[in-house]
């Protein structure tokens, strides 16, 4: 069951931390993809000495490849201010597509502690 984003009181979901396989990645639409952070790229920034081992380091990181990036507010950047809706909801993540409402009860939950 999936939610229902226009009953949602808070965007709690849209602060969580979204990683993504490297077979996602790649298969993300460019909009979405530009909106990820390699955590190898992350890796290499602060370990100069690695660069040019680009395709190591994607390979041990191939199952939380990329991190979905925040804005300051620590909310989604595709996530409409306004609206409180999903400006890329078309071609969300996969991991955005699978969260169901219990999830989203339990952090709501969390919110409120």
């Amino acid at each position: 069951m999936g939610v229902d984003c226009l009953k949602c009181i808070n965007s709690a979901c849209c602060s969580l931390v979204i990683e993504v396989t490297i077979g996602e990645y790649n298969s993300l639409h460019e909009s979405v993809k530009n909106e990820f952070v390699k955590h190898s790229d992350k890796f290499i920034s602060t370990n100069r000495e690695y660069e040019g081992k680009q395709e190591f380091l994607d390979s041990m990181y191939s199952e939380n490849f990329a991190e979905m990036k925040k804005s300051e507010d620590g909310l989604c950047t595709m996530l409409d201010r306004e609206t409180m809706l999903c400006t890329v909801y078309e071609n969300r993540p996969k991991v955005c597509v699978d969260y169901n409402n219990n999830r989203c009860e339990k952090i709501r939950e969390l919110c409120m502690i």
